[in-house]
């Protein structure tokens, strides 16, 4: 069996969406003949922990390396004492996040590369590693992962899961700033030998930016996805649908449930049934200052907060909704993300619900027959939502397309991806 090394910041036990991809690529690459060594922290302190999501992994091939680090996730552990941490208001959330990219470029994990590459160093003397995997965010792990490269002569690939330069979440203080992020950027981009892109926007972006540098061949695109296992596990208690659900899963990030309630609220005003009719659940990280934002919509009795759930848990929940929606904000580079929670929403059978800006989320919502609007269009996410009504009564709610929904199986795209490293492999 080949080797990888897998170098990945976020991995279960921590749980949230940035640690699913990589998870599941590691889960099924054994039965494709990679046996990943996997390269992650300690984990000290997050906003959420997923234990099941290990268990998946001990009856894998699969070997685990943690290390040291010395980032801000080891100093909000030593600070709070505890391992579980509070996720901050939004506002806090984005005014700690720029005072982080004041400083730390090119992000506030770089204090986790020197322990990375020596603990790396020792996996690739000892296992004689074939290729070697990064994925970012954060983008620290591609710094490692082209170092590994020059030193060892290894064939490196490298996964996004997000934008670098025009991700909405990056603030540049500087022209610096932007010229550091950018020479980085072209620096992983140019020298890598494999480049994965998780969809075309995101692919299209870059051979326009380096046009001339990167050619279409030069990225791959293997996009988000769901495993089929956890549908066939999750067996939800039988529902009596005598509401239209909304369900919402996951976290907010750079966004927030506010268009959805305005929407709603316009909707309600106009059709007083939907006060006994509909229901809002969310299944995550849900602050109070949201359930807060949905009583000064007068709402809360509309609203259940699930809290965050263990994933085979949150599958079952979804399973459990009638329309799962998503929302980005109308802000720079959101047209290059696709929302992963999208992928297990299509896989759940169920209609989806875009508040979300022009770019790959709303085409992949349309193309799964779903509903969207515009986040900054309060009156259109409250026609599309008494659309949804209609449609619920009417038992004629649209769903995903059975062909779309089978390109997206994790088991496929890791194949996809094994396939990627056995290029690599070949004589040239």
């Amino acid at each position: 069996m080949k080797k990888v090394l897998v170098i990945a910041y976020y991995f279960p036990p921590m749980g949230l969406s940035g640690v699913q991809r990589t998870a599941k690529f590691v889960k099924y690459l054994p039965d494709f003949g990679w046996k990943p060594f996997v390269l992650t922290i300690n984990p000290t302190a997050y906003y959420a922990f997923d234990e099941t999501l290990l268990d998946e992994l001990k009856r894998r091939d699969v070997e685990i390396i943690r290390t040291d680090t010395r980032d801000i996730t080891k100093a909000a552990a030593q600070t709070s004492g505890t391992r579980d941490l509070t996720m901050p208001a939004e506002s806090s959330r984005r005014f700690l996040s720029a005072l982080s990219q004041l400083v730390f470029i090119p992000d506030n994990k770089i204090g986790w590369k020197k322990f990375a590459l020596a603990k790396a160093s020792e996996i690739i003397e000892r296992e004689h590693i074939d290729v070697i995997f990064s994925t970012a965010p954060p983008f620290t792990a591609h710094l490692v992962g082209l170092e590994l490269r020059s030193k060892y002569q290894l064939p490196l690939v490298v996964d996004f899961r997000d934008p670098w330069v025009n991700n909405p979440s990056h603030l540049y203080w500087s022209p610096f700033h932007k010229r550091r992020h950018l020479a980085l950027e072209e620096s992983v981009l140019m020298k890598a030998d494999r480049i994965i892109a998780v969809n075309r926007a995101l692919k299209e972006d870059w051979i326009k930016r380096y046009f001339g540098k990167l050619t279409h061949k030069d990225v791959s695109i293997i996009p988000h996805g769901f495993d089929p296992e956890d549908f066939a596990l999750a067996n939800p208690d039988k529902r009596i649908a005598r509401k239209l659900r909304f369900v919402y899963s996951g976290r907010f990030y750079n966004s927030s449930p506010k268009p959805f309630f305005h929407g709603l609220k316009l909707a309600v005003d106009q059709q007083p049934e939907l006060r006994e009719k509909v229901e809002a659940v969310f299944v995550g990280v849900f602050p109070k200052e949201y359930m807060k934002l949905a009583e000064s919509f007068g709402l809360q009795f509309l609203v259940e907060s699930k809290g965050y759930r263990p994933h085979l848990e949150a599958v079952k929940e979804i399973l459990k909704g009638d329309v799962l929606w998503a929302t980005l904000a109308d802000m720079r580079g959101m047209g290059n993300i696709t929302a992963a929670k999208l992928f297990e929403y299509i896989a759940a059978g169920k209609t989806l619900f875009g508040i979300v800006p022009e770019g790959a989320s709303k085409n992949f919502i349309l193309d799964a027959n779903g509903l969207t609007a515009h986040p900054n269009s309060p009156w259109e996410i409250a026609e599309k939502i008494l659309e949804l009504y209609r449609l619920w009564k009417t038992q004629s709610l649209p769903v995903p397309p059975p062909e779309m929904v089978e390109r997206y199986n994790r088991r496929n795209l890791t194949e996809q991806l094994a396939r990627e490293f056995e290029q690599l492999m070949l004589p040239d």
